[in-house]
């Protein structure tokens, strides 16, 4: 099997039909673009989600943190906490352990969550450092929201930028290859600092106030692969067109560099959202400071991207092309 995020017919097959329900307080549960489970409170529902980072060699505690919190504000609630799993060779160093929990706490400040406690262990079962977080967040019954809900004639909204995070883990892990192949400086510590755009707590909640239909938060397989999801959870198809999807400046550069296709590169810090009103959504997301664009529409079966040479046709889900990047690096 290819490394990466398990592609989503095994995922059914080997994981997903192998699951059995059997509490009716479980609102949300187990399913193709569903990244979260929504638990009854009665008033309240509990989200809850669990992400762990591999394939990063820097800056693994804070994207742990923010990936299992953006789960969680993809369906609309504010994210209270996270529990964390260490795991760690017997050759780390004491000096790594300490740096990888200070960065989490760092993003868990910075998120306004608490650590709510976890398990740490070394073992030689892994070869280097594994960060998985599980974080736990509420909203009121009436106010979460799902990627099965997207509706066709929906419009589809991103917000910033595609291919966000893997251009800052690309410039960050690989910026002695990046300078080596001509790279100017100032473009790699600009996209190291797109770290700074992980979070989407902020367009999370804002979508859930505003009622949008479905929101799924881009990870990886990057914008195409979040789309496919959001149409496999809601059983629709999509129209996009390429030419309007955002892109940073510096992931233009190194995905051209590298010969990476931006948008199908691993994109924590952005959202998709679809809402039959999708300028209104876009006016409040940028007066919010939220940079937004609409890209497309939800359609009733065919999933397309409109491009330059034609129309292609997304029938599975794409890998991610950082595990593609790294596999031939």
């Amino acid at each position: 099997m290819k490394a990466g995020k398990i592609d989503i017919n095994n995922l059914k097959e080997l994981i997903l039909d192998q699951i059995s329900s059997n509490n009716q307080d479980v609102l949300v549960r187990p399913e193709i673009g569903e990244d979260s489970t929504v638990i009854d409170f009665g008033e309240f529902v509990a989200v809850m989600s669990s992400d762990p980072i591999t394939g990063v060699q820097e800056g693994m505690g804070s994207l742990a943190v923010n990936v299992a919190c953006n789960d969680i504000a993809a369906n609309g609630a504010q994210p209270i906490g996270i529990q964390q799993v260490l795991l760690f060779p017997p050759t780390t160093a004491e000096e790594e352990i300490t740096a990888i929990v200070k960065d989490i706490n760092q993003a868990a400040q910075d998120l306004g969550i608490d650590i709510l406690g976890g398990h740490t262990e070394i073992t030689d079962i892994v070869k280097q450092p594994l960060v998985s977080c599980t974080a736990i967040g509420k909203t009121t019954k009436d106010n979460f929201v799902t990627s099965a809900d997207a509706q066709i004639g929906d419009q589809i909204i991103l917000t910033k930028w595609a291919g966000l995070e893997g251009t800052a883990i690309l410039a960050t892990d690989f910026s002695d290859q990046l300078s080596e192949l001509g790279m100017e400086t100032e473009i790699i510590e600009e996209a190291q600092q797109l770290t700074e755009y992980l979070s989407v707590i902020p367009e999370g909640l804002l979508g859930a106030e505003l009622k949008v239909n479905a929101m799924h938060d881009v990870t990886e397989g990057g914008l195409y692969g979040s789309l496919f999801e959001l149409a496999e959870a809601a059983e629709v198809g999509f129209e996009i067109e390429e030419d309007s999807v955002p892109l940073h400046r510096t992931t233009k550069k190194i995905t051209q560099l590298l010969d990476i296709n931006p948008y199908q590169l691993i994109g924590s810090g952005a959202m998709l959202l679809t809402a039959v009103e999708g300028e209104k959504v876009v006016d409040k997301l940028t007066t919010a400071g939220i940079n937004a664009t609409t890209i497309g529409e939800i359609t009733a079966q065919k999933r397309v991207v409109v491009t330059e040479q034609g129309e292609i046709e997304l029938n599975q889900a794409p890998q991610d092309e950082l595990w593609r990047f790294l596999a031939e690096n």
